[in-house]
């Protein structure tokens, strides 16, 4: 079996443990994606899509940053959060000025690959990775639309098995957005019967 070949799919694997135990709420899911996301930078430096690399090197990051940020307190003491209409279109913004500025910086590398599609994954993908570590509810819709579109950039560079993985998540991704909203309705209807006695 091709090395490369092999490698992607290991990532693959660990990435898709990490977002079923995301959706789960499932702490311990972050060490798979700091796992995964360290193969990742290899597999995207393989294959010249240089936005990829720096974002799993993101991902193994914010890996680590939110196994100890969900370390730090009970999982009833960070709850799932909603917020105004103000904040994501906030986040809009930033996410286009990240991937207008991703585009210049990947056009300074020697052979850039589809670098609107990466820098709008990688852009975006950093917005929403940052939500689930804070618990922001709709981070799920964030990787809804981030996700499709990677779809097809890894069809595009031939990495068959990111893109079925990447299909795999947009299920999860609506799946995962049901029960957080689920959750965080539970939350409320927790803290307005605590407010009422």
């Amino acid at each position: 079996m091709d090395p490369w070949l092999l490698l992607e799919v290991i990532a693959v694997a660990g990435n898709l443990a990490y977002t079923i135990l995301m959706m789960l709420n499932k702490r311990i899911g972050w060490l798979f994606g700091i796992a995964a996301s360290s193969i990742g930078v290899a597999v995207f430096f393989h294959q010249d899509v240089m936005a990829q690399v720096g974002l799993n090197v993101f991902y193994a990051a914010m890996g680590i940053y939110g196994w100890f940020s969900w370390g730090r307190k009970n999982v009833d003491e960070l709850p799932i959060t909603r917020r105004k209409i103000a904040f994501h279109l906030a986040i809009v913004a930033i996410g286009i000025v990240a991937t207008i500025l991703i585009v210049q910086l990947l056009d300074l590398y020697p052979q850039p690959r589809f670098q609107v599609a990466d820098a709008f994954v990688t852009g975006f993908s950093l917005l929403a990775t940052w939500m689930l570590a804070r618990r922001i509810l709709e981070n799920w819709g964030y990787w809804i639309v981030t996700d499709t579109v990677a779809i097809w950039l890894y069809l595009q560079i031939g990495l068959n098995w990111y893109a079925g993985l990447y299909a795999v998540y947009v299920v999860l991704s609506v799946i995962a957005l049901i029960r957080w909203t689920k959750e965080w309705k539970t939350q409320m209807g927790r803290a307005g019967s605590i407010a009422a006695t």
